[in-house]
C-alpha cells in the first residue's frame, strides 16, 4: 500500500488545481491511499497567506515584480523564511510524521520546506511540481528527490541550482475526455470568453470597456468575473448583450464554446487553453513568475498581446478579420500543449515509467 500526501498552498487557484489534478490521477492507480491538504490547515488561523497573496495581486503588482527579481538575483531570504516557516507549520511536521507517507507531492514550495525539516525521519519519495513556465529559486529546497517542470527552459534553470532529478512533464491540469472543437477557418462573428476573475478591478473594468463594443457588432461575449460582485454588476450594465456570470460550471466547457479566450497569464489557465486548442489574447500585466507563461504562449504562436488593455477589442477583431488566423493559433496551441501532464507527474512520483528529461 502506497500512502501519498499531496500538499498545496492556496496562493491563487493554480497550486490547488494542480494538486487535485495529480490526486485525481493517483487515485486511479491500484494500491494507493491519497490525502490532499491545503497547508494552511496546519497553520495558525491568523496566518492568512492566501489573503496576503490576493492583496499583492490586486494592489502590489509592481512591488511584487521588484521583490521577485531581487530575491531571484541576490537577496537571500532563507535566514528569515526558514525559522518563520518552522514556527508557523510545526503542525504540518507532526502530520507528516503521523501519516508516514511513502510519497509526498508538493505543488508549492511552502509544503516542501516542511518536508525538508522532517526528511531524515521520512522514508518517502518527495516530488515538487513547478506550476509556471518560470522557476524562482525559492522552489529549490533540500531533500527533494525530483522536480516536475513545465518546459525545457525551466528544467535547465532547476538543474543549475539542484542535484535532484528533473522531469519535463508540463503543468498538471485536469483531464478532459471531450473532443477538441475545431475553430472555423473563416468567421464574421466570434465567440469570446473573457476570464476576469483574480484581476485588479481597474484592469478588469478596462477590459469590459474594451469588449463592450464587440457585443454591438454581433460578437458573442461570455464574461466570468470571479467573486467580485461589484465587477459582476458593472459588466452586466456595460454589456447588456453579453453572458455575464461569476464563474462557469466547469471551465473546459466555457473554453470549448469560445473561439478566442481573453485571460491573465496564470500557468494553469494557459495550460488549459493550450490543451483545448484555443487562441488567447493576453492584455494584462504578467507579474513575477507569470512572465514565463506569457513568453511561452506568445512563443508558441498561440497568443497575442495588445499594447494596452484599451486595444483589446481591436486586437480581437483583427484576429477575426484575417482568414484562418484563429484556426492557425488554435493548432499552435495544441502542438504546445501537454494535456497528459498530470499522468506524467504521477509516473514520476511512483517511478512507473520514464518521462521526458533534459540532460
Amino acid at each position: 500500500m502506497q500512502r501519498i500526501a499531496v500538499l498545496y498552498t492556496p496562493a491563487g487557484a493554480g497550486h490547488r488545481a494542480a494538486a487535485h489534478a495529480i490526486a485525481a490521477e493517483l487515485v486511479r492507480r491500484p494500491g494507493t491511499v491519497v490525502e490532499v491538504h491545503d497547508v494552511l490547515e496546519f497553520a495558525p488561523r491568523w496566518f492568512a497567506y492566501d489573503r496576503a497573496w490576493e492583496l499583492i495581486q490586486h494592489r502590489g503588482g509592481h512591488a511584487w515584480d521588484w521583490f521577485f527579481d531581487a530575491t531571484q538575483a541576490s537577496l537571500d531570504l532563507d535566514w528569515a523564511r526558514l525559522p518563520l516557516h518552522r514556527a508557523l507549520f510545526a503542525e504540518l511536521d507532526r502530520y507528516l510524521l503521523a501519516f508516514a507517507p511513502t510519497h509526498v507531492v508538493c505543488t508549492h514550495y511552502l509544503p516542501a520546506l516542511a518536508v525538508a525539516r522532517v526528511r531524515d525521519r521520512l522514508d518517502a519519495r518527495v516530488v515538487v511540481t513547478i506550476t509556471d513556465h518560470l522557476a524562482h529559486r525559492a522552489w529549490i529546497v533540500p531533500g527533494v528527490d525530483a522536480y516536475c517542470v513545465a518546459d525545457a527552459a525551466v528544467a535547465r534553470a532547476v538543474r543549475r541550482r539542484s542535484d535532484a532529478e528533473v522531469h519535463v512533464t508540463g503543468i498538471p491540469i485536469v483531464g478532459c475526455a471531450a473532443p477538441v472543437r475545431a475553430v472555423a477557418a473563416r468567421l464574421t462573428q466570434a465567440r469570446v470568453l473573457a476570464l476576469l476573475g483574480g484581476l485588479p478591478r481597474r484592469d478588469a473594468t478596462a477590459a469590459i470597456e474594451a469588449l463592450a463594443p464587440l457585443t454591438q457588432r454581433g460578437h458573442a461575449i461570455e464574461v466570468l468575473c470571479g467573486d467580485d460582485d461589484e465587477l459582476l454588476g458593472y459588466a452586466r450594465r456595460a454589456m447588456p448583450g453579453a453572458e455575464v456570470a461569476a464563474r462557469a460550471d466547469g471551465l473546459y466547457p466555457a473554453i470549448d464554446r469560445a473561439d478566442v479566450v481573453v485571460t491573465k497569464t496564470g500557468g494553469l489557465t494557459i495550460s488549459e487553453c493550450l490543451a483545448r486548442g484555443r487562441a488567447m489574447v493576453l492584455p494584462f500585466a504578467a507579474r513575477g513568475q507569470e512572465r514565463g507563461n506569457l513568453r511561452h504562449a506568445l512563443g508558441a504562436g498561440a497568443a497575442v498581446r495588445p499594447a494596452e488593455i484599451a486595444d483589446l477589442g481591436d486586437a480581437i477583431e483583427a484576429l477575426i478579420a484575417e482568414p484562418g488566423r484563429l484556426r492557425r493559433m488554435a493548432a499552435h496551441a495544441r502542438i504546445a500543449s501537454r494535456p497528459d501532464a498530470a499522468a506524467d507527474v504521477v509516473s514520476c512520483v511512483l517511478g512507473v515509467e520514464e518521462v521526458a528529461r533534459v540532460a
